[in-house]
């Protein structure tokens, strides 16, 4: 399934990454309507916490970034960050985790960078440390679901370009993992050509990057389609890797539509 955003998309912001009442979206084309008025009538936010945690991975003390609501058990989100880790404009993905948390979930991310003391990743930093920083996810994952609170049944990831792909790598060893939503990545070949079994996706993707080709997105849904994985596709246009204030409005209300579906109760699904 793909959906289609028209190009013009109207914001009323009161601040670039709250949920403002007045938020529309001018519409939504494709085969299926966008649900996205749904969740403009949302009032049931919870209040959230936010903390600093941390775990051992390989010997290494990793941070976490953590905001948890007041729920007595809820769905956990392991967010990963890009290569830039949590500089610059890298900083907003802290934003979008805080952003998820008051509708229902736990939010956790994972500074993975702390295993091998990397700032930034280049293409060859990545192939050295790539595998220490999928061990360090999957402790995390350990870590994470032995936390109070924490429905350990229903935990999903949410990658931001690096931390896209390391999402799809990793859920496709972890099967713990019940949803990952994937911003400006893909899949690596390795984890293409190896990949028996992939959790629900949510791939969001500029169709103007310039940084990671919306090629890789459509390579990640035909993967994905080949597993007979359940996919969802929000290709945006005009957009490019790191996205409008507008556009990821949009991708993190579907975020939360997508989240809400297959976390949400996924413990009767087990």
């Amino acid at each position: 399934m793909e959906w289609h955003v028209a190009s013009k998309i109207r914001v009323n912001l009161c601040h670039p990454w709250s949920f403002p009442p007045s938020f529309s979206v001018q519409w939504i084309t494709g085969a299926q309507s966008l649900p996205l008025l749904r969740l403009q009538s949302m009032t049931d936010a919870t209040p959230i916490t936010n903390e600093d945690l941390s775990f051992i991975s390989g010997g290494r003390r990793i941070a976490v970034q953590a905001w948890r609501n007041e729920l007595p058990s809820s769905p956990a989100i392991v967010v990963l960050h890009g290569a830039g880790g949590m500089d610059a404009g890298h900083r907003y993905i802290a934003q979008l985790a805080r952003t998820v948390a008051p509708y229902g979930f736990h939010t956790f991310l994972v500074e993975y960078f702390d295993r091998t003391g990397t700032e930034y990743a280049n293409e060859t930093t990545i192939k050295t440390h790539g595998p220490a920083w999928l061990e360090t996810i999957h402790d995390a994952v350990d870590y994470i679901a032995a936390l109070p609170g924490v429905d350990a049944d229903c935990i999903g990831t949410f990658g931001y370009s690096l931390g896209g792909y390391l999402a799809v790598a990793h859920a496709a060893q972890d099967e713990r993992i019940r949803a990952v939503v994937e911003l400006a990545g893909g899949i690596d070949a390795e984890t293409a050509a190896s990949a028996t079994r992939l959790p629900p996706l949510l791939i969001v993707h500029g169709r103007e990057d310039q940084r990671v080709s919306i090629n890789s997105g459509m390579e990640l849904q035909r993967i994905a389609q080949k597993l007979r994985t359940p996919v969802q596709t929000l290709f945006l246009p005009g957009e490019r890797h790191l996205l409008s204030p507008g556009a990821t409005l949009v991708a993190v209300r579907q975020a939360l539509l997508f989240y809400d579906a297959h976390l949400k109760h996924c413990a009767a699904l087990v």
